[in-house]
């Protein structure tokens, strides 16, 4: 596995201007809740897609295409809280890192192959 330190960067600068946009429109009082869950459920499937290179080929697309899935999944999700009033903290917080954990076994499945 190999890191591409730049695209890495500005893979975090993406997520850190989309949570800011999550926190911008968000209508619930715990908006810094959604900021800083959607930046970390957004980013590192974002970080995994665009900086992170593996050792052949069809892996390396297998494992950007499942973090771009997760990352839209992320986004969608993240929108979606935003837009509720008086949303459940710990339900965003137990939905968030089940899909993180899931993202992450997968893609250690993937890469292990």
């Amino acid at each position: 596995m190999k890191v591409n330190w730049l695209y890495s960067i500005i893979a975090v600068c993406i997520t850190a201007l989309l949570a800011y946009g999550l926190y911008s429109i968000s209508k619930s009082t715990d908006n810094s809740i959604i900021a800083l869950g959607s930046f970390f459920f957004m980013g590192i499937p974002l970080v995994m897609a665009m900086g992170v290179k593996s050792r052949g080929s069809r892996i390396t697309t297998n494992l950007k295409v499942l973090s771009a899935i997760f990352f839209f999944i992320a986004l969608v999700i993240n929108v979606v809280f935003a837009f509720l009033n008086g949303f459940s903290v710990p339900l965003y917080i137990i939905l968030n890192g089940i899909l993180t954990l899931v993202f992450v076994f997968i893609y250690h499945n993937i890469y292990k192959v």
